[in-house]
């Protein structure tokens, strides 16, 4: 295919085509579905936030989700964002786990913004007054594409001693996958050390039977992002064998809820 000239105030969507008897050459991209269904892992990245950093309050997080290389790197350009939508209170002012958001993903045109109409997946997580045990949170996970209002199942943050985690369940409210990570790891006891040993934690992504089927490694963006004070992450995620474009499209949405309960460095909203 031939790239996108398109004149000035020109929008397109995933799967458009040119008219034969236009003079205009037209990019032709894929549904979040197709991109999805065809990837065997992807790579989250966290958007580094400068204002973050210079006034010390926590703004809406934004993600780029690319494509994952065999060497659990990134691979050519970007093909989801992903967006938060909360208020300055929540982010600020409460715990993680307590927390309320929306985050909206787009199916990302590789020549052009996202549009409202490209909205490929909401994930939404409700206030929850959540203490130990009692009233996990739990993050519902809906596909929007093409006017669709699809549930497709929930993320839920189990009360875990000894471990990081969460838990993934289907449309059925059947438990298909946990992701669980020792909390004895250098990257969760001294993450504030910028040395790569101390910037990496290692999950492992289980099955029904308890076995593990696939890994997500997180990362910083490296040391000068750490001694700044970022709490911008990387993960990559390794996608089971056979996993169906539904379990894929949970796990992706599990890994940024992972972030947001253990990785926001807020240190207000961590005291309360």
């Amino acid at each position: 295919m031939q790239p996108l000239m398109m004149q000035p105030g020109m929008t397109m969507q995933p799967g458009m085509m040119m008219d034969p008897n236009s003079n205009l050459v037209m990019y032709q991209t894929k549904w979040g579905w197709e991109k999805l269904a065809e990837k065997n892992g992807i790579f989250i990245k966290q958007k580094f936030d400068f204002l973050e950093v210079l006034s010390g309050c926590e703004r809406e997080n934004k993600y780029h989700i690319y494509p994952l290389q065999t060497d659990g790197d990134k691979k050519g350009r970007h093909i989801f964002k992903a967006r938060e939508k909360s208020s300055w209170c929540a982010r600020n002012c409460m715990r993680a786990d307590c927390r309320p958001f929306n985050m909206l993903i787009f199916n990302q045109d590789p020549l052009s913004e996202e549009i409202d109409e490209s909205m490929f997946m909401k994930l939404g997580k409700p206030y929850s007054l959540t203490c130990c045990c009692w009233n996990r949170p739990a993050m519902t996970v809906t596909n929007v594409e093409k006017g669709a209002n699809e549930y497709l199942g929930q993320v839920r943050s189990p009360w875990l001693c000894c471990e990081l985690g969460v838990d993934v369940y289907n449309n059925n409210d059947s438990k298909i996958h946990e992701i669980r990570a020792s909390c004895l790891q250098t990257g969760v006891i001294c993450n504030i050390c910028p040395c790569d040993s101390c910037q990496h934690v290692h999950f492992e992504v289980k099955g029904t039977s308890g076995e593990t089927v696939s890994t997500l490694e997180k990362r910083t963006r490296g040391c000068i992002a750490t001694w700044l004070g970022s709490d911008a992450d990387e993960f990559s995620l390794t996608f089971p064998p056979n996993a169906t474009k539904e379990e894929k499209a949970l796990l992706m949405a599990a890994v940024l809820l992972l972030d947001f309960s253990y990785f926001e460095n807020n240190s207000r909203s961590n005291q309360l």
